[in-house]
């Protein structure tokens, strides 16, 4: 009786290689797309979430309520992928955290995602509609949608999705 041999030849698996090499490079455009689009959704609810706090907790301590991005956690400025959401003294300034005052939350946006804004820091007030307008925008450079999170002066908080009209991020 003849024995017959079971298994791939060399020839077999190279062609499933090969096919499957293919399949991968061309899937992998689409993924950098999709991972720089849950970025930005990470980066957008994060910060939302902090603004949420923030406003709820100006009103609940009866003092001013920051929240910024800080490359060295003290100066709120664009350029770091640090945030910030910190109660102010009374005595200190609303776009820097100062010595005496408390540190509520600390987070780091995803690889990747650029902030830009209208100003650099959130300042929300212990009364009731007082607060600063500011519009926050996220964007990765694998997509070509931004997020902006804008901030109205009664400290109300809602998300708004744009083009980016073939403007690359920017690091700021």
């Amino acid at each position: 009786m003849p024995v017959h041999a079971r298994g791939f030849t060399l020839i077999d698996l190279l062609v499933t290689l090969g096919i499957g090499a293919v399949l991968l490079g061309l899937a992998v455009p689409g993924l950098a797309h999709h991972r720089g689009e849950v970025a930005v959704r990470t980066a957008t609810s994060q910060t939302l979430a902090a603004l949420q706090l923030a406003r709820r907790l100006a009103l609940a301590r009866g003092q001013t309520v920051t929240v910024c991005p800080s490359s060295d956690g003290t100066v709120c400025a664009f350029g770091g992928g640090q945030w910030l959401l910190f109660a102010n003294d009374p005595a200190g300034t609303d776009n820097r955290r100062e010595a005496a005052d408390e540190l509520l939350q600390r987070w780091q946006l995803p690889a990747g995602v650029t902030v830009t804004g209208t100003r650099g820091y959130a300042a929300f007030q212990p009364r009731p509609g007082a607060g600063t307008t500011v519009t926050f925008q996220f964007c990765h450079p694998a997509t070509a949608e931004r997020t902006a999170i804008v901030i109205s002066q009664t400290g109300r908080a809602r998300t708004s999705r744009t083009a980016s009209g073939g403007a690359p991020c920017t690091t700021h």
